[in-house]
């Protein structure tokens, strides 16, 4: 009688070691499939950012290369000029930072077309009644000039804007698939763990 209740003893030892096991094996699977999901997601994810801060760079330098915009010579910069621009002395602005750096030193020139003011204040100053024409025509041109250096301030700010979206982009795009390989090995090493346990049970 004794041993009979050792031995049933035993085997629901043994059955309720084989149902931890089995337990065990479901939650590894589980788990290494929805990583294996998220990593797959993340490393697509990944890649597409990648690709498109790559597109939005290359393409930030395809349209700012025709220009042949290039910053003048460190000799030809005033002091000021020199020690906020002095490192783009002479470079053609090809880059991001480049064209933020060279809409600042256009910047610094409308400063001096009229005492400061911008296009839209220097035109209304142009059309003002009562304003002789020799006067008005004077302000016309140097609202001329400011509309232009205006307008070509505009359009370098906003491929620098383009060009910083782009290396974020493509950084986050570089992190994505860092974590997502590093995420697919631990599921690989999940599903490992999750063959041995089936093996042994």
């Amino acid at each position: 009688m004794a041993q009979a209740i050792e031995v049933t003893r035993g085997m629901s030892v043994k059955q309720a070691d084989v149902a931890h096991k089995t337990d065990r094996r479901v939650i590894d699977l589980l788990i290494s499939w929805s990583g294996a999901v998220v990593a797959v997601a993340m490393v697509a994810l990944g890649a597409a950012a990648i690709y498109g801060g790559s597109f939005a760079l290359s393409n930030v330098a395809d349209r700012l290369e025709p220009q042949n915009i290039s910053f003048p010579p460190i000799e030809a910069m005033s002091p000021a000029e020199k020690a906020d621009l002095g490192e783009f002395a002479g470079q053609k602005v090809d880059t991001g930072p480049e064209a933020e750096a060279f809409s600042s030193y256009i910047g610094g020139h409308l400063v001096d077309v009229n005492e400061g003011a911008t296009y839209s204040e220097t035109s209304d100053a142009a059309r003002a009644e009562g304003i002789p024409e020799d006067e008005a025509a004077e302000l016309q041109g140097k609202a001329d000039s400011l509309f232009k250096g205006e307008a070509l301030r505009a359009m370098l700010l906003n491929a620098y804007a383009w060009w910083t979206v782009g290396q974020i982009t493509l950084y986050a795009g570089i992190g994505l698939v860092v974590v997502g390989l590093v995420l697919s090995l631990l599921s690989a090493l999940g599903f490992r763990h999750a063959r041995k346990s089936n093996l042994t049970a």
